[in-house]
């Protein structure tokens, strides 16, 4: 299965390979930070609740995506998520570069010269040990428009995708807006995407501050 953190880098990734202006935003990278740490929680290895983070388990996942991730997750110190998320921020680059790696090995993406193309042209996933899945923005196009609940995973990738700006690669601003009162509906009130929303403001607010409240 194409994993949270895979799929909020394929958003990224135009139909015909380019890269989509989203991804140069600080809050591509946060969102990919909590989609790591919701896999994590997942998968049994992180606990948290408002006031911290908890390491509950070593064992490597498999995934080198999130056993960067867990590396980088100090026992001792007791972080909310949304300080974590800050953190964790400047690993985007190594993160994206171990996604890509692992979206080209498992026959999603082709590098080719400057591009990431598709191997299956219309935006599909291949069938990877025997499940099907649909791809993100079809699955998040569909909740969007459409009145069924979302599962928990696509609740997640949703909540994510909105948080960091993902949905502007794919959405006009006035489909965003049209849409909201539906993503407040089938966004969920997650624990991480909570954390990443945080996480992002307290980025803006510092970078406003060293804008408007310069050392001379």
């Amino acid at each position: 299965m194409i994993g949270l953190v895979e799929e909020l880098v394929l958003l990224a990734i135009e139909d015909d390979g380019a890269i989509a202006h989203t991804a140069g935003s600080v809050g591509f990278g946060m969102s990919l930070i909590g989609a790591a740490l919701v896999e994590l929680s997942n998968h049994g290895r992180i606990d948290a609740d408002l006031d911290s983070l908890r390491v509950m388990s070593r064992e490597p996942t498999g995934h080198p995506v999130l056993d960067r991730v867990l590396q980088m997750l100090v026992i001792e110190e007791t972080l909310t998520v949304e300080q974590w998320v800050l953190r964790l921020a400047s690993e985007t680059p190594e993160l994206v570069r171990l996604a890509l790696k692992s979206l080209v090995g498992r026959g999603v993406l082709e590098q080719t010269e400057s591009r990431f193309l598709w191997v299956l042209r219309s935006r599909r996933y291949p069938v990877i040990d025997g499940r099907e899945q649909k791809e993100a923005k079809l699955r998040i196009l569909s909740t969007l428009l459409g009145e069924d609940l979302p599962t928990p995973h696509d609740t997640e990738l949703l909540g994510l995708a909105r948080a960091g700006g993902l949905l502007e690669a794919f959405l006009t601003s006035s489909e965003i807006t049209r849409l909201e009162g539906r993503m407040e509906q089938v966004g969920g009130i997650d624990l991480f995407v909570r954390g990443v929303e945080s996480a992002i403001r307290e980025d803006q607010v510092e970078r406003a501050r060293a804008m408007m409240l310069p050392m001379y």
